[in-house]
Order: structure tokens, then sequence, then C-alpha cells
């Protein structure tokens, strides 16, 4: 193994990533070249609307999942939670590294210092059905307006006055040096996160048991467990990524707490469950609360979701 080629989506956040993910596998694998391949997505190339209504399946990662299948890379970064909850056939994330922050924050003008500080009618920018309802759950009087863009587009939106805040994720701030931006840090409990939120997949061809071996190296076990979990409540409500489910947790030792929440686009119904489970029934008890969300209303959301899409 003489060289390894990550594929990256060529956003500045997206390098960043690749390039953590570059230092780490440089560091197990002492004399291999590693270098990057870039590749152009269509969430990175269509930024025309609310990002829940596309009807696309890996919208930030398909493009480059096919770069590791025809050969063009041998690993791909992608943000853990942009990830559809079934893997693409022949491959597998073969590492989740230590988790980055979980948190939502708000980037705010004016001394803005929770969403409590913002005036009545405030525009908010986001691009997430999940922290539209949750938003509206607090703050009913906010109006949420379509955000796509990198992190740095979004940012300069608020600066130059084209809204009056946006809610995007902390991981991404800090990934990028932009942590001095963030007016203020959603509460996980009151605010939940995108499954996964905050964590990387580094994805492999299944057959590559050489560079699997590798890859193992840098994987972390809590972040896994706590990351899985979450996408599996995901996986059993039968959802993508753009479904409102907010999702928080902690593995403590041997035991795992895991909590759902799910929002309508209103923040009129807000619907949450929780339970705690031995780390080896993780995925068992993530069933249980999808299927409680389910019974509890989430169906009735998600109908209504679907149905707003056609």
């Amino acid at each position: 193994m003489k060289q390894i080629r990550i594929a990256t989506r060529g956003s500045r956040l997206a390098m960043a990533q690749s390039e953590y993910i570059k230092r780490r596998i440089e560091e197990i694998a002492r004399g291999v070249e590693v270098v990057l391949v870039t590749i152009s997505t269509k969430g990175d190339r269509d930024q025309s609307d609310f990002l829940y209504k596309s009807q696309s399946v890996g919208f930030f990662t398909s493009e480059v999942e096919t770069a590791l299948l025809d050969g063009r890379a041998d690993v791909a970064v992608h943000s853990l939670k942009d990830l559809p909850t079934t893997y693409a056939e022949g491959l597998v994330v073969a590492a989740i590294p230590r988790r980055e922050s979980t948190a939502d924050v708000l980037v705010a003008r004016g001394g803005v210092s929770s969403l409590a500080d913002l005036p009545t009618g405030a525009s908010v920018g986001t691009s997430s059905l999940r922290r539209i309802g949750q938003m509206k759950h607090l703050r009913r009087d906010l109006n949420s307006v379509p955000l796509r863009g990198n992190v740095e587009t979004r940012v300069s939106k608020v600066e130059s006055g084209q809204v009056d805040a946006i809610i995007l994720a902390e991981a991404g701030l800090n990934r990028l040096g932009l942590s001095g931006k963030i007016s203020a840090v959603l509460d996980c409990r009151t605010f939940p996160t995108a499954p996964a939120q905050g964590a990387l997949a580094v994805e492999i061809r299944a057959d590559d048991a050489a560079l699997a071996e590798h890859i193992a190296q840098i994987d972390d076990r809590d972040t896994r467990i706590a990351a899985e979990a979450e996408r599996g409540i995901l996986a059993a409500m039968h959802g993508g990524c753009s479904i409102p489910l907010g999702v928080w947790s902690r593995v403590e030792e041997d035991t795992i707490t895991l909590e759902g929440t799910i929002s309508d686009v209103d923040g009129n119904v807000r619907i949450q469950r929780n339970g705690s489970a031995p780390v080896q029934e993780a995925a068992d008890l993530a069933r249980k609360l999808a299927q409680d969300l389910l019974d509890g209303g989430a169906r009735t959301i998600l109908a209504r979701i679907r149905q707003e899409k056609r």
C-alpha cells in the first residue's frame, strides 16, 4: 500500500474534515502517501430551496461513494448525519472517530445570546425541517427562510443583514476555526440535534481488508455506539435525513441513554420518548423508541410532510 486516496466534497468544511482524517491515517500508516480527491455532489450544486424539499437520498454523499466503487478513491469521508441509514452495497464504514460537538448554535447580529433575545418576527435562516420545527416550538413568531451554501456563505448572510440569525451545527464552525462567530450554543436537551451530528464516517470498500485494519485504529467505541443508536431511531422510522427527528444520547461505561424528539413544522406538536439500556442492546432500544414515537403521533407528522413534498 503506497498511496491512499481520500474522496471528499470540495467545500471548505468537507476539506477540513478530510484533512483531519488524512492526518489520522498518516499517523497509523507511516510511509504511505495520503492524497485528497475532490468530488462535486448534487447537494453542492443544487442550493435553490429548503433542503427538506429534495427527493434525493444521499444528496451530499452518492457521488463521493461512486468514486470509491469505481476505483478513483480508496477512502471517503462524510459527515455521518448525511449518510443514508442503509449503506451502499459494497461499502462499509470502517471507522467513526471521536465526535465533535453535537450541538446546534445560533449566529446572530446585535448582541443576541439566545433564541429568546431575537426580536419579534426576526428572520432565521435554516435549511433543516428539524430546526424549523424546534425553533417554532420555542418561538412561534420567528420566520424561517431557506439557507443553503457553505458555512462561510451562511455566516456572511447574517453579517450582511440578509437574515437576522442562522442556526447551524457547532461542529462545523469549530472545524473551520469560526467558533468566535457563535452567539449562543443551544441546549441539546431542549433543542435536540440530527442523528450522528458532529460525527464523521470513514468509508471504504468492503473487500479491502488491509485498509480496514488500518482505518479501524481511528474508530471511537463510545461515538460509534451513540451515533449508530441515534441513526437506528431514524432507520426504524423509515425516514431520510430530512425528517424532523432530533436525538440526544449519552454513553456511560456499558449503559446508553437515548432520547428521540419529533416536532411538526409549525411547532404545534412535539413528541418525545427516552430510555436506557446496556450498550449491547442499543439497537433494540432505538427501535423501541422509534415505535413509541410513531405510535405517539409521529406517524401523522411524517404523513403530512410526505404529502407536502408531492
